[in-house]
């Protein structure tokens, strides 16, 4: 038998490959786009929340937000002297690109899965969700 690290490792990097194109073309860069489905869901955000809840260091996600805010995808709160205790939220150009991003992951989630009916989606996706709970002590969102 295959051993499960292998395959899930090559899907990954298949889906990553498959998207990496698309993430390009809107204008993003690796690990942004897990932020912005982050901010896209919530309001004025800690750094330190969002470093948490997504498993990225804080430096990274400092590094990160940085960026995208240089690219007009999010925005600090002005009230906060410190970056670390800033908050953080995401503009409207940060919405339309993560909206454009959501289609993407679409289109490839649908090519990822074809052939699979509809019971073996929802049971893949509660495999996962069971594995990552398991490795992290997290339920996956």
């Amino acid at each position: 038998m295959a051993h499960i690290h292998n395959a899930v490792y090559r899907a990954f990097h298949a889906q990553r490959n498959k998207l990496r194109p698309g993430m390009e073309q809107i204008g993003l860069s690796p690990g942004q786009p897990k932020i912005l489905r982050y901010l896209f869901q919530r309001e004025n955000c800690m750094q330190k929340d969002i470093a948490e809840a997504l498993d990225i260091r804080p430096a990274t996600v400092s590094s990160l937000l940085d960026n995208m805010g240089r690219a007009g995808l999010i925005q600090r709160s002005d009230a906060a002297t410190r970056r670390r205790a800033e908050s953080i939220s995401i503009t409207e150009k940060g919405r339309q690109s993560f909206e454009k991003w959501q289609r993407l992951c679409d289109e490839v989630e649908e090519e990822s899965l074809a052939g699979f009916t509809g019971e073996e989606q929802e049971q893949f996706f509660g495999y996962l969700c069971r594995m990552y709970q398991n490795l992290t002590g997290k339920i996956l969102e």
